[in-house]
């Protein structure tokens, strides 16, 4: 087991205790798709369990996480209550043929066009189509059964099913579980799923999901996983069997991940998260790595107009030769003028090796339109100052999105 120096982890800690005084202050008040800021609406949807298959949150949606996203999501062009019958844009494919009640279908389909401007190379220009996914899960008493499978013209290594460059079948997800408990607030289950860590945000690419190794695009993993669910707890820990669709098997990562979320207030939650894992050959070192990642994380909305999500998580890297201590970090505040229009603007930060490389910083503009049923649109300028080697390189992305979901 590597162990840490006490002087590196007083500097992690000191750098994620200053974080968390810096969020303290932004937010201080007197008195899924996993969308993380549905914590505006009233503190009511803290947990994800009601409106997710996945207990954590993101993709397939329950009939109530469907019904929900039609009364709050979206932008209505007219009189409209928020507890009128949603009709059939509450179901799978609008209605157009009865599914079972044991039986949830889902599908996502979101494609990019991405432009990008390097400060040493010439802009390029790409279309992606990211996800063309069908999700299906099967419920009979206790026990549910869960699977995903799609397409992607290019990406998603990691959820491979198919050889080649472009043109990939993917399946995020292949699961079974079992429910207990009141309320089936246990699930235990086996398959491949997404790492319980940090918050379950849709930018993916975010520092805070890439190095962590725990964004919803293609870095679920094989294991066995016991989730907990309450009105103010939340909690998900996994033990980490490696990423069967990636070979050779000294690839995989094996070891455990889990988090634990609490609401100590209406509207506001403070979460803590942990991950070791360790492969034969590490796809950034070529050898045998151990990898950590332990942090915080929280959601606030001080109004319904407003959520703020911060995240700090402390990185270590250690082969038999050398240990790299890291930090990474992201801020983002999400205001909601008006329903189904979004605004945001992230911070983002990342320091691979503290005190070594610099610092790399990063900032996000963002504007999301959830314009009709099961559609949205979205737009993101992005700049990104990464410390390469004792060097610097910068480069400014606009990416516009479209997602529809059915």
């Amino acid at each position: 087991m590597c162990l840490f120096q006490s002087t590196k982890i007083a500097r992690i800690f000191a750098c994620l205790a200053a974080i968390l005084v810096a969020l303290a202050a932004l937010t201080w008040s007197s008195s899924a798709r996993a969308y993380v800021w549905m914590l505006r609406h009233d503190g009511a949807y803290v947990g994800c369990a009601m409106c997710h298959a996945d207990p954590s949150g993101g993709a397939l949606l329950t009939q109530y996480g469907r019904n929900l996203g039609e009364q709050k999501l979206r932008t209505y062009f007219g009189k409209h209550g928020e507890d009128e019958e949603v009709g059939s844009a509450g179901s799978f494919l609008f209605g157009a043929f009865p599914v079972p009640d044991p039986l949830l279908l889902g599908g996502d389909v979101r494609s990019l066009y991405l432009h990008t401007i390097p400060s040493r190379a010439p802009a390029t220009d790409r279309y992606i189509l990211m996800q063309a996914d069908l999700q299906a899960q099967v419920s009979i008493d206790w026990l549910r059964a869960n699977v995903s499978a799609g397409y992607v013209s290019e990406g998603a290594l990691g959820a491979a099913l198919t050889v080649g460059a472009k043109d990939r079948l993917v399946s995020r997800t292949q699961w079974v579980g079992a429910v207990f408990g009141d309320n089936d607030r246990f699930l235990v289950r086996a398959g491949r799923f997404n790492i319980p860590f940090g918050l379950r945000v849709t930018e993916h690419t975010l520092w805070a999901r890439t190095v962590t190794r725990t964004d919803t695009n293609a870095s679920q993993q094989h294991g066995v996983a016991l989730a907990f669910n309450v009105p103010k707890w939340r909690a998900e820990v996994m033990g980490i069997a490696g990423n069967f669709q990636v070979s050779p098997d000294a690839y995989r990562e094996r070891g455990y991940s889990a988090f634990v979320e609490h609401e100590f207030a209406d509207r506001w939650t403070l979460g803590a998260s942990s991950l070791l894992a360790h492969s034969e050959r590490d796809i950034s070192s070529g050898k045998p790595t151990w990898r950590h990642a332990h942090g915080l994380f929280s959601r606030y909305s001080p109004s319904k107009i407003l959520v703020l999500l911060l995240e700090a998580d402390g990185l270590l890297s250690s082969t038999q030769t050398k240990k790299d201590y890291g930090l990474t970090g992201m801020l983002q505040a999400d205001v909601e003028p008006s329903q189904g229009l979004h605004f945001l603007a992230t911070a983002e930060l990342l320091d691979r090796r503290l005190g070594t490389d610099g610092v790399s910083y990063g900032l996000w503009g963002s504007a999301a339109w959830f314009f009709a049923p099961h559609a949205d649109a979205r737009v993101d300028l992005v700049w990104r100052s990464e410390a390469v080697t004792q060097t610097r390189a910068s480069a400014t992305a606009l990416l516009a999105q479209m997602h529809f979901y059915f």
